[in-house]
């Protein structure tokens, strides 16, 4: 993956993530951050034919007067206002622009200045929630009709109902019936963790295929551990590394083979759980125990990092490691190949098998993943609900620019033929002098434009990301990713925010000596009650009220 790719992908992660996410993106564009989807190349085709005879008819609107759109800068010297992205959506939809300017790390400060003062801007970008409910009753929010949504962004509404499952797909920024926000998705947070095996490694000790159950997994890690698959002739390899710094990072997909997900508030016939203190956790961690004793379970997990893990999958020290499915295939398949790309550089024969957990005892699977409503998404200032034309101009330049491939192109690339071209293999390549980032900023095309970068449609952005011969792969890696989220994550729970930190640490802790054998898993009970009484038990009742709520 050239550099020109390495921030294109930025730029579209850094969308998807937190605005702390953000700030690490305004200060690191020309690196990779994680993070985000695709799907078949038929897909990808057909979402691109529909979005550009879609797009022909998206400058028409009730007003046929020239307004001024702004825009969110957060590279002011990579950003140029008269450049041929800006001009671009100039001359398509009939308008002026211009920049609200800012960095990743002051927009939040700079945006509730804003408001503080009354200079409300005409639309942010709201990558946390915490806020929400107080922009809107404090009136600073505009009301969005849903029926201009319906008819001004059509391919946004397409595109949130087909990634937000069942029920209403404006659920979480929904108030009294009316929607405040066009709801953003990571829509590849829901199914993004996996199960990887040093494939190998697993032919190296006499197994034909990828684990599937935990008998399997359990005879690999022993393997792993004992049968020298490195061929160093020496016992320095584990079966599976993890990190505790989290509830739900702590051997997620042994705990998702009972059916369990700590960490996470999940539904089960009706009731909210919590997977930490379920009595199928016991099961889980009498397992874990199990192969913590058999020294299948890397020691240091109880002070590992995440770095520190990818350091020991990196350094070949452990055969198995829970990460994204983009860790485990090649860059140029999608993203930065984190395990794949590293290890080859000095084992070129290193392969993987991914999966998405061994299967327990009644064949449940998974691993806790993200919940992909990660954000309100975009809200309006609240005098555009008195512009409605204005407000209807935004909703379609919005609309276009996440589903047009002939838009993105022009705002990424530019001009074809002149700054870049699409090889033989489908993928993008800007053409000399443009290939230097000074030229494409002089020029005034990149990754670095907020127009809105949003929404990411990564069925349509799959030629942009993926190189058509890797895209099988790809699909094959994704497809394996599943398991529970937090249901509850987006909604605001003041109970929760009271009682979660020493909750987390008194799970965290505990697990850590139910697995090394410091407590007797015969306390696990006593556990319960302890967390229950550390304000659990007010917290869970919160929860059942706030998931009745939803309904």
């Amino acid at each position: 993956m050239n550099q020109k790719q390495k921030r294109m992908m930025t730029a579209v992660f850094c969308a998807a993530f937190s605005v702390s996410m953000l700030a690490g993106c305004g200060s690191n564009a020309n690196n990779t951050s994680s993070g985000s989807n695709g799907d078949t190349n038929t897909s990808a085709g057909a979402t691109t034919n529909t979005t550009n005879n879609a797009s022909n008819n998206a400058t028409t609107t009730p007003s046929d007067e020239k307004m001024k759109l702004m825009f969110w800068s957060f590279y002011a010297d990579k950003n140029n206002l008269n450049g041929f992205a800006m001009n671009t959506l100039r001359e398509k939809f009939n308008i002026d622009a211009d920049f609200y300017t800012t960095t990743g790390e002051a927009y939040k400060e700079k945006l509730q200045l804003m408001l503080a003062s009354g200079e409300v801007p005409d639309w942010w970008k709201m990558n946390w929630w915490e806020d929400y409910d107080k922009f809107v009753d404090q009136g600073v929010g505009a009301e969005i009709p849903e029926e201009l949504l319906n008819d001004y962004a059509p391919h946004y509404v397409a595109w949130l109902k087909k990634n937000a499952g069942e029920g209403d797909p404006f659920r979480y920024v929904r108030r009294n019936g009316k929607i405040y926000s066009m709801q953003d998705m990571w829509t590849l947070g829901s199914k993004y963790k996996v199960l990887g095996f040093r494939e190998d490694w697993l032919n190296k000790v006499g197994i034909t295929k990828a684990p599937e159950t935990l008998d399997e997994m359990e005879a690999a890690l022993t393997k792993f551990r004992n049968d020298d698959p490195d061929g160093n002739g020496k016992k320095d390899t584990y079966g599976i590394t993890g990190t505790a710094e989290n509830v739900n990072s702590i051997f997620s997909s042994v705990f998702g083979a009972f059916g369990v997900y700590p960490g996470a508030f999940v539904e089960e016939n009706g009731k909210v759980v919590r997977g930490e203190i379920s009595p199928k956790a016991k099961d889980a961690l009498t397992l874990l125990n199990s192969w913590y004793k058999k020294e299948l379970i890397d020691p240091e997990f109880i002070v590992n990092k995440s770095s520190n893990v990818d350091d020991k999958v990196v350094s070949q020290k452990v055969g198995a490691v829970e990460n994204a499915w983009w860790a485990f295939i090649p860059k140029d398949a999608f993203y930065e190949g984190l395990y794949y790309e590293k290890i080859r550089e000095t084992n070129p024969d290193a392969k993987w098998s991914v999966i998405g957990g061994p299967k327990g005892p009644d064949g449940a699977f998974g691993i806790t993943q993200d919940n992909p409503f990660n954000a309100p998404g975009i809200q309006f200032g609240k005098q555009l609900e008195k512009d409605q034309p204005k407000l209807i101009k935004y909703l379609q330049v919005f609309d276009d620019t996440i589903s047009n491939i002939d838009t993105w192109e022009k705002t990424n690339y530019g001009e074809k033929g002149k700054t870049f071209q699409v090889t033989a293999d489908g993928s993008y390549e800007f053409l000399a002098p443009y290939d230097k980032e000074d030229e494409q900023i002089k020029f005034g095309v990149g990754p670095y434009y907020s127009i809105p970068r949003s929404f990411n449609d990564y069925d349509m952005q799959a030629p942009f990301m993926t190189k058509k011969a890797l895209l099988p792969i790809r699909q094959e890696a994704e497809s394996k990713g599943t398991g529970k989220y937090d249901i509850l994550q987006p909604l605001q729970k003041p109970v929760y925010n009271e009682f979660v930190e020493p909750l987390k640490q008194l799970t965290i802790q505990n697990f850590i000596d139910f697995i090394t054998g410091k407590r007797p898993i015969g306390e696990f009970d006593k556990f319960v009650e302890e967390w229950n009484a550390a304000g659990g038990k007010q917290v869970m009742e919160e929860a059942q009220q706030k998931f009745d709520e939803m309904k």
